[in-house]
């Protein structure tokens, strides 16, 4: 009997979980995001997404190889959900892509955002020392909101953050 809920649980670990980084995986994402929307169109709760995307990442892959790149992906990791509040979410969602569900917000998501990306960029470093920096595509919910809707609002903000320097925060309700 424990073993078989030992196993099950092990399972339900690699069913929802990357195993390079330990965030939460794109399945646990889909998962999670369904629920996030059907609690804010019955409560009208504002949930936020985000995708965070590490700036020049392949040429920490080129200049200090993928054993490196690997580190810094799950040391992005750690530094990021000791940010967060428990119950936000990080999920990878391919290579050096990954997404921040925030199930509730207030006001001052803004500025949430804004401290998130300064500690990242004062905490993850390369191998001799530069500072890494991560580009942010912000999405608040809007009533009738889909999970297809919602990240390719998120990756339309991402795409002019990368496109207007990097290392900053765009939020499409701007």
């Amino acid at each position: 009997m424990w073993g078989s809920l030992r196993q099950f649980s092990l399972l339900e670990t690699l069913n929802t979980v990357d195993a390079l980084t330990g965030a939460f995986n794109r399945r646990a994402m889909s998962v999670d995001i369904k629920a996030a929307l059907a609690t804010a169109e019955r409560n009208g709760g504002k949930p936020m997404l985000a995708i965070l995307d590490l700036d020049y990442f392949k040429a920490i892959n080129d200049n200090f190889g993928h054993a490196v790149g690997d580190q810094v992906l799950k040391d992005f990791v750690a530094i990021t959900t000791s940010q967060i509040r428990q119950y936000d979410r990080l999920y990878r969602f391919g290579g050096e892509e990954f997404v921040l569900l925030v199930p509730q917000i207030n006001e001052h998501y803004h500025t949430f955002i804004q401290h998130l990306r300064t500690a990242i960029k004062s905490a993850l470093k390369t191998p001799d020392g530069k500072e890494i920096t991560v580009s942010f595509g912000v999405a608040p919910w809007l009533p009738g909101t889909t999970e297809d809707s919602w990240l390719k609002r998120a990756d339309k903000a991402l795409y002019l953050a990368k496109n207007s320097g990097r290392d900053r925060a765009i939020f499409s309700d701007e």
